[in-house]
């Protein structure tokens, strides 16, 4: 994080930034994490830990927060769950005053409506401390960061033990990826190469393999990729056929589609088009990676149950 930006948020408070893009410390005793990268990963996710004390508030939190939504243009999301305030906010060129103005406002408003510091997952008010499970960032109580491993490793261990079968599941992936050559085939006609249908392609086959598998797992999704690479290969020899035999067509040539499916290494190579398919091709693996590398790495963690917890 940038020093000016740590800088900024931190103002006259005990914060730190531990991990890296995440501030924590206390803000008039009440623990807050600041975090960059939340949502869409431009987005900053502010998090203040406090429940009603005794007395009920005398200025209702809905509308402090629907204040703080209308009076902050990069706000785009606050609520409160009865003990934990979460704001998300835009990133900008002013975050950094932005964050420390909503530190600020918020912890005066709890202050003056009598909420006091609590876990931010059992809302007890016990010691807490920085908490990552699977990324998101909140302080958790011992007690609360214990049970939530337990149940992550016993969510694993579930889905380790799940049966499955590699040959339905490679028919399902089989399947799904279809969906996605035949989007890439229809995009390709309008002289595009599109991430998206690879996207598709890689979320279809992999839903497949899982549907009819019974469960995915690394092998699984392996396959499924494998078996994606294949079907955009032969999309974009289908698309080529589909634009040739458009050409032969308008000279009245009339060229069955499968002949001249065969015949298209021969006419790459006769055209010295060869290269031109071939970094096509690469083009169309590389943006079905980049689009589908998110989505990949989150149907693993859900399918095997993988997690990362840690504190600090």
């Amino acid at each position: 994080m940038k020093k000016t930006i740590l800088q900024q948020i931190q103002g006259n408070d005990p914060l730190v930034e531990n991990p890296r893009n995440v501030v924590q410390g206390t803000v008039a005793g009440f623990t807050v994490s600041v975090m960059f990268g939340a949502g869409n990963g431009t987005s900053w996710r502010v998090v203040i830990d406090a429940r009603p004390g005794a007395a009920p508030p005398a200025y209702p939190m809905d509308q402090f927060l629907a204040e703080m939504r209308t009076g902050l243009k990069k706000v785009t999301s606050a609520v409160y769950d009865g003990k934990r305030m979460e704001v998300i906010l835009g990133t900008s060129s002013q975050a950094g005053l932005q964050i420390r103005s909503i530190l600020d406002h918020a912890a005066s408003y709890l202050v003056q409506n009598g909420y006091v510091p609590c876990c931010g997952c059992c809302g007890e008010q016990v010691p807490t401390r920085l908490s990552s499970i699977n990324g998101y960032m909140d302080f958790t109580c011992d007690a609360c960061y214990g049970r939530l491993c337990q149940s992550l490793e016993a969510n694993r261990q579930q889905l380790k033990e799940k049966p499955g079968n590699m040959f339905t599941g490679i028919v399902g992936a089989l399947l799904g990826a279809l969906i996605g050559g035949v989007l890439w085939v229809v995009i390709y006609q309008l002289g595009y190469i599109a991430g998206i249908a690879g996207l598709v392609a890689a979320v279809c086959a992999l839903k497949g393999y899982e549907k009819f598998g019974g469960k995915i797992n690394k092998a699984g999704i392996a396959v499924s990729l494998v078996i994606v690479a294949v079907v955009i290969y032969f999309a974009q020899n289908i698309g080529i056929t589909m634009a040739l035999q458009r050409e032969y067509s308008r000279y009245g040539v009339d060229v069955s589609f499968f002949t001249l499916y065969g015949a298209v290494p021969q006419l790459l190579e006769e055209s010295g088009t060869t290269g031109v398919f071939l970094k096509d091709l690469l083009i169309g693996y590389a943006l079905t990676a980049l689009a589908s590398f998110a989505t990949v790495r989150s149907m693993l963690q859900n399918a095997t149950g993988a997690y990362k917890t840690g504190r600090y």
